[in-house]
């Protein structure tokens, strides 16, 4: 539960995450891997950053999966769990040729150290 002194952040729908990726395919933002690039990480979590955006993007197999989480600029956070619930998961929200540009870009995005604490 949250506290009163704590106020409650909204969920990130799954449409921004959408937005936000086209964005990217258009070349208006830049995506970076954070850590470790797309094509190390053969199964699992790649961390991304996209405009300020923190994400948690699944690679399955060297193919595009699905968002597992993501933390906007502001603070407000969204996860796969909600988004697949509704129905607003945002790589199933794309279109297959969205999702090969989207995946071209995370292959070759570059690699960037983890923020310190």
């Amino acid at each position: 539960m949250i506290s009163p002194s704590q106020p409650e952040t909204s969920a990130i729908p799954g449409a921004e995450i959408v937005e936000l990726f086209r964005r990217a395919i258009r070349r208006e933002v830049k995506i970076v891997a954070v850590g470790c690039s797309w094509n190390d990480v053969y199964a699992g979590n790649v961390y991304v950053r996209i405009d300020g955006y923190e994400l948690v993007i699944f690679n399955d197999c060297n193919e595009l999966d699905y968002v597992d989480q993501a933390t906007a600029p502001d603070g407000r956070r969204g996860d796969f769990d909600e988004w697949w619930l509704s129905n607003t998961e945002p790589v199933e929200l794309m279109s297959d040729d969205e999702g090969r540009q989207l995946e071209f870009l995370l292959e070759n995005a570059p690699v960037v150290e983890p923020l310190q604490p």
